[in-house]
């Protein structure tokens, strides 16, 4: 319902020259995307992240959520990097004080689709076009802003003209005036303004703890899915160690055995080893047996003959 409601101002923002200024830096969205499609990638912080990344490519690396999915603390989290990444580059970079209010990331977060929330996507976009026409990459970025039609081209000049004056004119003006008048007379310094930036503060601060520790739980499931695997696995070879040890024991068991029957043939050889030498001993006994067959035989002939001898002798006497 909400998305229905907005969707004229929906339109109307995405073919701001802001937007049209930003999609220099590459498409929002893949296909043939819509403009809530465009809308919803560019509140998400990821391309303007890159954005950024190309305006100053000294950035540090921040992990950046690729997958918002519409969770606002995640969206919020991203944005913050953002702000800060900006701030930064204005504060150390440019040497520029940003003096007007930070987009809220609070609003964008959690209200992507209001007409707040447009708001703030503008602040956003004014300060990395800040960002761009002033980096050492500035000819190309201003070349691509001359690429565009004319009427886009003189309103995101106008754009840049109304930031960098805004900027210099609040920054030589801090600079110039007394420090306790420039206390006096912020409206950094009023109650109001300070309780709004506290709170703006505190809210990033809660949206990136809440990132963390949403970032810290999704540790959490995969540590403990990591640890399931390894129970897992630990299982499977706690069983695969046992069927070792079993298979161990068996081949122990086998070769108590192996060593058995190799004694027993040891002693089957010995044995006929033996049964040999015995055969060859019954092999010389039975050709003694022979011969005393032969002798015994011949000894008969003999005692015939001698009685022969003895009856012939009879005979002659």
């Amino acid at each position: 319902m909400e998305n229905e409601i907005f969707t004229p101002l929906l339109e109307q923002f995405m073919t701001s020259p802001l937007v049209t200024w930003v999609k220099t830096f590459g498409p929002l969205a893949a296909g043939n995307g819509t403009n809530l499609d465009e809308y919803v990638a560019l509140v998400d912080g990821v391309f303007l992240n890159q954005v950024m990344l190309q305006i100053n490519p000294k950035l540090e690396s921040q992990r950046v959520n690729k997958k918002v999915n519409n969770d606002a603390s995640l969206r919020m989290h991203n944005l913050s990097i953002l702000v800060r990444q900006i701030k930064f580059y204005y504060q150390e970079t440019l040497q520029q004080l940003i003096m007007m209010s930070l987009p809220n990331v609070l609003i964008i977060g959690k209200n992507p689709f209001s007409e707040q929330g447009t708001e703030e996507v503008k602040k956003l976009l004014l300060l990395l076009l800040g960002c761009a026409v002033q980096c050492q990459k500035k000819e190309e970025f201003i070349e691509r802003i001359q690429g565009l039609d004319f009427d886009t081209k003189a309103a995101v000049a106008a754009h840049i003209q109304e930031t960098i004056i805004e900027l210099s004119e609040e920054r030589d003006g801090l600079h110039f005036l007394p420090h306790a008048s420039s206390s006096a007379q912020s409206p950094c310094g009023s109650p109001g303004m300070k309780r709004t930036e506290s709170r703006q503060h505190l809210s990033v601060e809660l949206a990136d703890a809440k990132a963390k520790i949403r970032r810290l739980r999704q540790e959490l499931e995969e540590k403990t899915e990591q640890l399931l695997d390894c129970k897992q696995e630990l299982e499977q070879m706690e069983i695969e160690l046992k069927r070792l040890q079993q298979e161990n024991m068996n081949l122990l068991s086998d070769a108590r055995s192996a060593r058995m029957y190799r004694d027993e043939l040891d002693a089957l050889r010995e044995k006929a080893v033996r049964v040999d030498k015995l055969e060859s001993e019954v092999s010389r006994y039975k050709e003694r047996l022979h011969d005393i067959e032969f002798y015994k035989a011949r000894v008969e002939e003999l005692k015939e003959d001698n009685q022969v001898l003895l009856e012939t002798k009879t005979m002659l006497e």
